[in-house]
C-alpha cells in the first residue's frame, strides 16, 4: 500500500495509500521492513459514553463527577447529548485531558480503552 516521502537524510517520514506528485512517488511493499518499523498512527474507535463510568471505582466515579460539574456548559451538554464516545471527536481529548488531570494519565488511557 504505502508510498513513502523521505526527509532529507533518507528516512521515512510519511506513508500515503496514493502517490504525491513530487515528494511520495516511491512504492514499498507492506511488508519492507522500513514500513513495519515506521510507527503508525493508532486506529481510530468508538466507545459507549458509559464504558468509562463502568470501569471506575465508586470513588473515581464520585472525583471525576465533580470535576465534570465545574467543565463550561457548552461542553458538558455535547457530552450530555452524545451516545458515544469517538477518537475522532474533539470530545474525546477532552475526556482525556479531564480523567488525566483527576486521576492520573494511566487511568484515563484504561478508562477510554477500545472495547472488547
Amino acid at each position: 500500500m504505502p508510498y513513502v516521502m523521505r526527509n532529507a537524510d533518507g528516512d521515512i517520514c510519511g506513508l500515503y495509500e496514493q502517490p504525491q506528485e513530487g515528494y511520495a512517488e516511491e512504492f514499498l511493499p507492506d511488508e519492507a521492513p522500513e514500513i513495519v518499523a515506521f510507527p503508525q498512527a493508532p486506529q481510530a474507535y468508538t466507545i459507549g459514553k458509559s464504558t468509562p463510568w463502568r470501569r471506575m471505582t465508586d470513588e473515581e466515579v464520585e472525583d471525576v463527577d465533580a470535576a465534570m460539574q465545574s467543565a463550561p456548559l457548552k461542553q458538558r451538554r455535547i457530552y450530555d447529548a452524545a451516545s458515544y464516545i469517538s477518537t475522532e471527536d474533539e470530545l474525546f481529548g477532552t475526556l482525556k485531558a479531564l480523567l488525566s488531570a483527576v486521576l492520573s494519565p494511566a487511568r484515563a488511557e484504561e478508562l477510554l480503552a477500545p472495547e472488547t
